[in-house]
């Protein structure tokens, strides 16, 4: 089994000795994929998930492994879709999320092809219960993804309708240099200065898996208040303190990219540049060949960042408390109350 939860003695352990008593009783995860087998375009049998192939990630598994990776805790999360278009038929995919989120455990976002008719897209978020959007760079057709801007991901009437609804943005932003790249730079600010009313999240904290790509460069969007950051898949302690030093406590945002997170692996930093190291080949990362590492979860390894970064930065109860729940909830309080009517 590629999953590495407390059904691991060895996973257990770490829960027991390092995680338990820093983990909340309440835990809100802002960034997960589910797909069903039926999502997977004709052709393409599995996907691979860190390495490990797979041919669905649906709700029965993430419910199944909650209770696995967080024992005796209460969880929700926000799901959406996996954003691959050559791999994944986008409005299956979020037909299949849509019918399993209930707006009060489970939330959606829907995956956004710039294309599409904005329109089409404000009625199927109004009729399906989405609460937010999830753009990707692999949706814009350009050659080179590299050369992708915010603003083709998330071009102007797409964003009127996210502005109207005030809905929640997850943006994993595009370009090699992330957040050190003066285009996206400018044009974060231009999206939240434009579209007040829509909750921008930065993915990944802007995609800043190493040091160098952080120092610097929050200070022109700290500011923002429609701009909150997540820590998904991040596992470097030192990019967590940054952030934590450097933006309002309220704008960050636990998030994990589970399924992804659950398999054996570690992000690491080398010579200001990032790789993943896994036990198995996976075309993001260095693989352990030689057997020569015990991995435990991506998952757990960014919680133990998360717990380093706290206790260095002198932090208390109410940070984290925040930082894994309510920070995450109040921007879902307006979907919170339609579903209790």
């Amino acid at each position: 089994m590629w999953k590495q939860t407390t059904r691991h003695e060895a996973n257990l352990r770490i829960w027991q000795e390092e995680l338990e008593d820093f983990v909340p009783r309440r835990i809100l995860d802002f960034h997960v994929h589910i797909f069903d087998r039926a999502s997977l375009r004709s052709g393409h049998e599995t996907w691979s998930c860190a390495g490990h192939p797979i041919s669905h990630y649906d709700f029965d598994d993430f419910t199944e492994d909650l209770a696995d990776a967080y024992p005796g805790r209460q969880t929700l999360a926000v799901c959406f879709g996996l954003p691959e278009p050559k791999q994944f038929d986008q409005h299956r995919n979020d037909a299949y999320v849509a019918a399993g989120c209930d707006r009060k455990r489970f939330f959606t976002l829907r995956l956004i092809d710039p294309a599409e008719d904005p329109d089409a897209v404000r009625r199927d978020i109004q009729q399906r219960g989405f609460v937010g959007l999830k753009p990707y760079p692999r949706f814009v057709p350009k050659a080179d993804v590299n050369q992708v801007e915010i603003r083709e991901m998330l071009p102007a009437p797409i964003m009127r309708v996210a502005d109207e609804l005030r809905l929640v943005i997850m943006l994993h932003i595009p370009r090699a240099q992330r957040l050190a790249d003066p285009l996206n730079q400018r044009q974060l600010v231009e999206l939240c200065q434009s579209y007040p009313n829509a909750r921008i999240v930065l993915a990944h904290i802007g995609r800043a898996y190493y040091l160098k790509n952080i120092v610097g460069n929050l200070h022109n969007l700290r500011a923002l208040p429609n701009l909150y950051y997540d820590l998904t898949m991040v596992n470097h302690w030192e990019v967590m303190e940054y952030l934590f030093q450097t933006v309002a406590p309220h704008k960050i945002i636990f998030g994990t990219d589970i399924p992804i997170a659950l398999a054996p692996g570690k992000s690491v930093e080398i010579n200001d540049q990032y790789t993943y190291v896994t036990p198995v080949p996976w075309e993001l990362s260095i693989c352990d060949i030689h057997r020569k590492l015990v991995f435990t979860s991506f998952l757990y390894e960014q919680i133990r960042a998360i717990k380093k970064a706290v206790q260095r930065c002198g932090l208390g109860r109410d940070f984290v408390e925040g930082v894994f729940y309510s920070n995450g909830m109040k921007l879902l309080t307006p979907w919170l109350a339609q579903a209790d009517v």
